[in-house]
């Protein structure tokens, strides 16, 4: 039997959510009725919740609601908390807080672009593919988004970013050779910030390195390391292990010191600009 495909497995974990709520509700000897004068909702939504379909699952606080009301003990709230990756999510603002109390955040990035130096069309257009994969709400998304961006700026004590970035990545169109000419030359413009450094790592560099996709890592104010990367199709992983922090932190320096320097990168992305996403009329030119 194949694999399930990762919208696949997200509607299963959706309708496993459902028959937790609704197993519970029956074990409780409950109605729907009874369990939504319980939550305050209508007896409709608890209907909704227990269909299975993507687009009803309850928002996480509704879920805790529903698993108070049912003594299920925190299985429902799990599953739920489990089934995307929407800001609300304690995870996700944990991911936002090691990053806005870091000195220095290191990243390696051979898919996408870093998220913190996106524009924010860029940002909503890949956001939008992925609500295919792992649900959430967009415009929460775009905000949380917004707020990881703004660590960069705005306060004396924000931290440095040190950007491996893959030449794949300025190849991977996004939304059109418009979106993409102006993120490119926004990734130019963010890379002269002082406590922003950004290279580029070109095909014909680095090839005997695996490629680690989208890794993240940063030291604390107290010099505690970290770091976090990409674990299977709803959010991630962080990594505690000392060990591990160290072997990604070794091969980030590798990295760093066979990719280009901050000026050839900014010639490096400025002529892939020209060549991939040029003036046309099409393409509007700043």
């Amino acid at each position: 039997m194949p694999a399930l495909s990762a919208p696949e497995l997200y509607e299963q974990r959706v309708k496993e959510l459902a028959a937790a709520i609704r197993e519970a509700r029956m074990a409780k000897g409950w109605k729907q009725i009874q369990l939504a004068k319980a939550i305050a909702l209508s007896p409709t939504a608890v209907s909704h919740f227990e269909s299975g379909r993507v687009k009803y699952v309850p928002c996480r606080d509704v879920a805790r609601r529903i698993d108070r009301a049912l003594d299920a003990g925190g299985r429902i709230f799990r599953l739920r908390d489990k089934l995307d990756d929407n800001p609300d999510a304690k995870r996700v603002q944990k991911y936002l807080a090691k990053h806005a109390g870091a000195v220095e955040i290191r990243q390696i990035c051979s898919h996408w672009v870093p998220p913190m130096l996106e524009t924010e069309e860029h940002t909503r257009l890949c956001l939008e593919e992925g609500l295919k994969l792992r649900g959430g709400s967009l415009e929460d998304k775009v905000a949380f988004r917004r707020q990881l961006r703004a660590i960069l700026s705005g306060t004396p004590d924000a931290p440095t970013l040190n950007v491996i970035l893959r030449e794949g990545v300025l190849r991977s169109a996004i939304g059109g050779e418009q979106v993409m000419r102006r993120q490119l030359l926004h990734l130019i413009e963010r890379s002269h910030e002082p406590n922003v450094d950004v290279r580029v790592l070109p095909f014909d560099v680095g090839a005997e390195v695996d490629d680690v996709g989208f890794v993240t890592m940063w030291e604390e104010r107290t010099g505690r390391l970290g770091a976090w990367r990409p674990d299977g199709y709803v959010f991630g992983a962080f990594i505690a292990n000392r060990s591990d922090i160290a072997l990604l932190n070794h091969l980030y320096d590798h990295l760093r010191d066979v990719a280009l320097d901050p000026e050839a990168t900014r010639s490096f992305i400025g002529k892939t600009v020209e060549e991939l996403y040029p003036c046309r009329p099409n393409v509007t030119c700043p």
